[in-house]
C-alpha cells in the first residue's frame, strides 16, 4: 500500500507558489527601476522642444532665452524654480506657469502685465501696471492711457487704484492723474476739466456720480465727498 506524504506534497507547492510571489516582485521592481532610470537619466524623455503660450508684446524666442533650458535635459530633472525665475524676471511678465508635456516638450505660459498708464521717464513714457510695477518703454503717452504723476509710494498706490476704478469709457478721457498725497488725487479730463477725487476709497460710487455730473456744465468736479459733489466753472490753479 502506498501512503501519500500531504505535509511534503503542499510544503512543495507552498515554496513553488513563494518563488512565483517573489519572481513576480522582482519583476515588478525592476520594472520600477527601469521606469525611475527612463524618467530621470534617460535620454528618450529629454527636452526635444520649448514650447512658449501667452507672449504677446514678447516673443517667444525672448521668453526661450530667458529661460535657458538645457539642451537635452531629461525633462523631469528641468529646474522649475529657476525657469520660473528667469522668465518672470522679463519686465512685461507678471505670471510664469511651467507645464511638462510627456514626452519631450517643455511648455511655458506667461502671462503679461496689463498696461494701466504710463509714467515719465527722462525719454518718454513707462507702462504701469495695477501693482505699479514699471515695463515697457514709448516716446508718446498713448491715446486712452492716462499719465500718473506721484508724490510717493503710497500716493501712486492710490492713484493707480483710481484709475483701476474708473469705467473704461470715463477712463478714456483721463489725460493725467495727480496724487500729491494718498487722499488727494485729481483726474484732468481730456475737454479741459478737472476732478477733485480725494482717495481711492468709494471710487465706483464717485465714478458714477462724475458721469452724472459731467452733463452740467463746469470747470471743476469734486466727488472726493460723492454724496455732497460740487462744481465750479474754472479749473483748478
Amino acid at each position: 500500500m502506498t501512503v501519500l506524504d500531504s505535509g511534503g506534497r503542499f510544503g512543495s507547492a507552498g515554496r513553488a507558489k513563494r518563488t512565483r510571489r517573489l519572481i513576480a516582485w522582482g519583476l515588478v521592481a525592476a520594472l520600477a527601476a527601469g521606469g525611475a532610470w527612463a524618467v530621470w537619466f534617460s535620454t528618450v524623455l529629454s527636452v526635444r522642444e520649448v514650447r512658449v503660450l501667452g507672449a504677446v508684446t514678447i516673443s517667444t524666442n525672448e521668453v526661450r532665452n530667458a529661460a535657458a533650458v538645457p539642451v537635452a535635459q531629461q525633462l523631469a530633472r528641468v529646474d522649475v524654480p529657476g525657469i520660473t525665475r528667469r522668465v518672470g524676471s522679463i519686465p512685461q511678465v507678471a505670471s510664469v506657469e511651467i507645464r511638462r508635456g510627456w514626452p519631450d516638450v517643455l511648455v511655458i505660459v506667461v502671462t503679461e502685465r496689463k498696461p494701466l498708464a504710463v509714467a515719465r521717464t527722462s525719454v518718454g513714457f513707462t507702462y504701469l501696471d495695477r501693482t505699479g510695477a514699471r515695463f515697457g518703454a514709448v516716446t508718446v503717452a498713448p491715446r486712452g492711457v492716462p499719465v500718473v504723476v506721484a508724490s510717493s509710494a503710497s500716493a501712486l498706490s492710490s492713484a493707480l487704484a483710481v484709475v483701476a476704478a474708473l469705467p473704461s469709457t470715463l477712463r478714456a478721457t483721463v489725460t493725467t492723474v495727480t496724487a500729491r498725497t494718498y487722499d488727494d488725487v485729481v483726474l484732468a479730463l481730456r475737454s479741459g476739466v478737472d476732478v477733485q477725487w480725494g482717495s481711492a476709497d468709494d471710487s465706483d460710487h464717485k465714478a458714477s456720480v462724475l458721469t452724472a455730473l459731467l452733463k452740467v456744465p463746469a470747470g471743476f468736479y469734486d466727488v472726493s465727498a460723492p454724496d455732497l459733489p460740487t462744481t465750479r466753472a474754472t479749473r483748478l490753479g
